[in-house]
This record gives C-alpha cells, sequence and structure tokens, in this order.
C-alpha cells in the first residue's frame, strides 16, 4: 500500500499524524511558462526565545508534513538558525539505520496480526474503511495503521512529509556542518507507539474512524495549519488541548504522547543550554502548546520564554 510505503519512508509523521487522529471532535509540470512567478511569502511558524542566566536559545515549533511554497522561512527564524551552533531535534528522521531497526517494534511477528488486537466490530470498521487494504495492513500495531491513514489523507491534501519541517532543519543542520542533537530518538518513539496495550491501540484507531467518518479531519488539519503559518499559538493550544481532552481515551493518549515526553525534552534542552551550546530547537508544535507544554514547564523552571514570531 502507497501510504504504508510513504509512511515507513518518514518516520517522522509517526507521533505527529497518531495524535492528529484525536482532531475533532509534481503537478508544478503542467504550469504554462509564460505565467508570471508567484510572490513567495515567507512563512512566520512559531518561533519563542529562551533565556536564562547564562544563555539564549531558540525554540521553533514544528509540523512534520508540509508543502514546497511553506519555504523560505520568517527571517526571524531564519537568523536564529543561522545563529545556532547546535540543533536539537526530536529524533534524527533522515537515520535509515535507525529508521530500520525500529520497524520490529512496530510490527506484529506472524502468525499474529492486528485483527488480533482489536474487537469484532472495530476490525470490521477498518475493513469498511480501508477494503482490500485493510489485510495489507495486518502485520501493523495501531499507531501504525492509525498514522498511515492519517498521512494519506495529508498527502491527498498535498502535504509531504519529504517537506517536514523537522527534517529541513536535520538536512540543513547537516549540510551546514553543525551539531545535531536528539532530545529522544526514533528508538525512544516506537517503544512508546510499539508498547501501547490492545486497548490504548484501539482507542487510537476508534478515534481515527470517527473523525474520517464525521469529515472532519481535512477542516481541523487546514486549521491547525493555517495556525501555525500564521504564528498563532492560542489556537494551536487550543486545537491540541480540545482533540486531547474530548474522553478518557484521548486524555490518556494526551498525556503519553505529549505531557510525558514534554519533561524529558525540556530536561535535555536545560542541559544543552547549561552546557553554552548556541541552541536552535525543533520540535512539534503540538508540544508548545498549552498546560504542561515544554514553554510551560520552561517558565516553570524560572526560565524566561516570549514568542517573538
Amino acid at each position: 500500500m502507497g501510504a504504508l510505503e510513504k509512511f515507513f519512508d518518514s518516520v517522522a509523521t509517526i507521533i505527529f499524524v497518531g495524535f492528529l487522529s484525536y482532531f475533532v471532535p509534481d503537478a508544478s509540470a503542467h504550469t504554462a511558462a509564460i505565467k508570471p512567478a508567484p510572490v513567495v511569502q515567507a512563512t512566520r511558524g512559531l518561533l519563542f526565545e529562551i533565556k536564562s542566566q547564562k544563555n539564549t536559545a531558540y525554540l521553533f515549533g514544528s509540523i512534520h508534513m508540509a508543502k514546497k511554497d511553506f519555504y523560505p522561512m520568517s527571517p526571524k527564524v531564519e537568523s536564529a538558525y543561522t545563529l545556532a551552533n547546535t540543533v536539537a531535534i526530536e529524533a534524527d528522521v533522515s537515520d535509515q539505520n535507525a529508521v530500520m531497526a525500529i520497524m520490529p517494534k512496530l510490527s506484529y511477528v506472524n502468525p499474529d496480526k492486528l485483527e488480533n488486537h482489536l474487537s469484532a466490530k472495530t476490525w470490521g470498521e477498518v475493513k469498511a474503511m480501508l477494503g482490500s487494504s485493510a489485510e495489507q495492513l495486518q502485520s501493523v500495531k495501531p499507531a501504525v495503521l492509525t498514522s498511515a491513514v492519517v498521512a494519506q489523507m495529508a498527502m491527498q491534501m498535498g502535504f509531504d512529509p519529504a517537506q517536514g519541517i523537522d527534517l529541513h532543519y536535520i538536512q540543513r543542520a547537516k549540510a551546514d556542518k553543525k551539531k545535531l542533537v536528539e532530545l529522544e530518538s526514533l528508538d525512544f518513539q516506537a517503544n512508546i507507539l510499539g508498547g501501547l496495550s490492545d486497548s490504548e491501540g484501539e482507542s487510537l484507531i476508534v478515534s481515527m474512524l470517527d473523525s474520517m467518518k464525521k469529515g472532519e479531519f481535512v477542516g481541523e488539519f487546514n486549521r491547525m495549519v493555517d495556525a501555525w503559518k500564521n504564528a498563532d499559538a492560542a489556537s494551536i493550544a487550543k486545537l491540541f488541548t480540545e482533540a486531547g481532552s474530548k474522553d478518557e481515551g484521548s486524555k490518556k493518549m494526551s498525556k503519553l504522547l505529549l505531557d510525558d515526553r514534554n519533561e524529558g525534552m525540556v530536561a535535555k534542552i536545560n542541559q544543552l543550554m547549561s552546557s553554552g551550546e548556541k541552541l536552535f530547537v525543533v520540535v512539534g508544535a503540538g508540544h508548545l502548546a498549552g498546560e504542561k507544554s515544554i514553554i510551560d514547564l520552561l517558565k516553570k523552571q524560572g526560565l524566561s520564554v516570549k514568542q517573538i514570531e
């Protein structure tokens, strides 16, 4: 299945689209040569300045699937990147060896299969939605199924994992010979998603199915992207807060996929700042949203954090 192959080629989508399923509730070859060049406007994104007593760092909220016309980023974002000698990201998704190493944690070993870990009702709904493709996805765990489906929906809207903001800065950091540091790792993320209980995995799938049946995904995804491009931190926070508080299942998954991970990433950011690194941090925008976010935790630890873009 194309969606699954795309998903495995860009593991950056795992955490992001897995949580995104809770949201509520080249064609250029055909362009005529005589057309004037479009006016390129810089994308703002979410940029924060972090200040401790001895250091200043910059924190940029990412979306893991984007479009070519999202670039260039705004002058403020570009300046923050240029000033850095170290770029910190959630995980290096360009490391193909690491990608291959985590696949067993996200898959079932034959003869086990996805159907065995879902209720008959949920598996029936999966088959009704995916048709023959459902059988091709029997080998993957619920988080992978959910992410593959949502990633495919986003790709149909023109979004591309290869244009993701974090991947963009990973590739640039390597090309510019800046130090690249992982706040987590692909293995760490795979342990979370591959280790979901059957009830947690079913909760992810049920939420995704509900969103698809109601036709809510496209509108919510576009609202999230528009808020991000316009540096509207309040709207981003509202979207993620609502998504993570719909019911007990979504609250539990929000804690697991966002809140708990934020604590570890904040500890690593503090460590890097204390060591004197000139730091540019890129993490998913959902980690910067609301209470218990990276922003909230840094402020509670006495650091000065303000949005500058």
